[in-house]
């Protein structure tokens, strides 16, 4: 199958190799796991379908050297659907609205994992 899709992303997106959990802020219900993640947004492996369109509340637990850090930020579900890989669904998410402080960590955080 060939791709003919046109690439809408401007900053490459990095593939996890460690585990970082999301959750719903306002009740700690888990969403899932991030897969792989840039400066403006996300995908997410989650057991349950998130609706697209749908703009979220959201905890990143982060990994750190010795403990995780967790940050806030609200992000668009702009499609998912069932993962190819796994059998849980995947969610990519556009981030709409994230503090200066927890901007600064996100980027620490591509960076270095």
């Amino acid at each position: 199958m060939t791709d003919t899709s046109t690439e809408q992303r401007r900053h490459m997106r990095k593939r996890l190799s460690c585990t970082a959990n999301v959750f719903q802020t306002q009740n700690g219900t888990p969403l899932g796991r991030i897969f792989d993640i840039s400066k403006e947004g996300f995908m997410l492996l989650s057991p349950s379908k998130v609706q697209p369109k749908e703009v979220i509340n959201l905890t990143l637990e982060l990994p750190e050297m010795d403990n995780t850090r967790a940050i806030e930020l609200s992000a668009e579900c702009m499609w998912c659907q069932p993962s190819s890989f796994t059998k849980d669904f995947g969610a990519g998410f556009h981030i709409k609205n994230i503090s200066d402080q927890d901007q600064v960590a996100l980027n620490y955080f591509i960076r270095d994992f």
